[in-house]
């Protein structure tokens, strides 16, 4: 399990992040809610101190809201990055400690500088995980489901018309993580086996400028530098691509949503603060 390695205390930090995660992610919800109660304030027919009463009191909301947001998303981050600090260092203790018990063979077939690159980087990634990334889960499903419950209560119509674009969007956006993470998975792979051909090399150096084996320790360096290149480059167009076919997904979404969101202002008495809620 990711949190194998949580005491009580990173429990109860767990805790209180996923408290401030959940109200930081119905921030998003409440504040589409406010931007439609503001176009409907804009919107009426009434004297004009009517209207700028009406958009003072949103506006006000407004700032309650950004308060209450900044300080869920203060202690969201703070506890998950603490908790994810914390059981980080004691993986990195237990990994160190495991390898010393290793026998005399172990060294033989892995390097040191792959034991090294390891230990570095896969929990850098897994603190990653178990800190900032889980908190940042946490926040989006809640602003994920909040959205679509506020969405269905404003108006459920228009909701069950925008969901059409849900599995072209999954699909494209899965493809692209897969993607993503297979040429990340090489990239990293090519940058550990430069490390460790820098780390044999620099250890051996007597031994290769003996027998003159600079010039193909820096062939077989650059080699692996080319492969992580071609990986990186791959990664970006593949990024792009995956990004642009979400966005052009997203964005037909919104010009359709609009669209279907006019008629039902004209036909079932929908208000535009409605629509601007759901297609938020």
């Amino acid at each position: 399990m990711l949190f194998s390695f949580a005491d009580s205390l990173d429990y109860l930090l767990m805790f209180f992040g996923t408290i401030a995660a959940v109200g930081n992610g119905m921030c998003m919800p409440l504040m589409a809610m406010l931007l439609g109660d503001l176009i409907d304030s804009a919107g009426q027919t009434a004297s004009t101190k009517v209207l700028v009463h009406g958009v003072c009191e949103v506006s006000l909301k407004f700032v309650y809201l950004a308060l209450g947001s900044s300080i869920a998303s203060f202690f969201q981050v703070a506890c998950w990055m603490v908790t994810g600090e914390r059981q980080a260092a004691q993986i990195r203790g237990l990994y160190l400690k495991t390898i010393l018990r290793q026998d005399i063979g172990f060294f033989d077939e892995t390097s040191t500088g792959e034991i090294v690159e390891k230990m570095s980087g896969d929990t850098i990634l897994i603190q990653d995980a178990m800190g900032q990334k889980a908190g940042k889960f946490i926040q989006m499903l809640s602003s994920f489901i909040g959205g679509f419950v506020m969405a269905f209560v404003k108006g459920w119509l228009l909701t069950l018309v925008m969901l059409s674009s849900i599995p072209p969007l999954v699909i494209s956006g899965a493809l692209m993580i897969k993607l993503i993470g297979k040429l990340a998975s090489h990239r990293q792979t090519a940058y550990s086996l430069a490390a460790t051909i820098v780390e044999l090399t620099i250890g051996a150096i007597r031994t290769v400028a003996s027998f003159t084996g600079e010039q193909q320790a820096i062939s077989n360096y650059n080699k692996s530098l080319i492969k992580a290149y071609k990986s990186g480059v791959q990664e970006g167009l593949a990024t792009g691509l995956g990004l642009g076919t979400v966005m052009f997904i997203l964005f037909c979404d919104y010009g359709f949503a609009l669209w279907f969101g006019g008629k039902m202002i004209i036909e079932k008495g929908y208000k535009g603060g409605d629509v601007i809620i759901e297609t938020l």
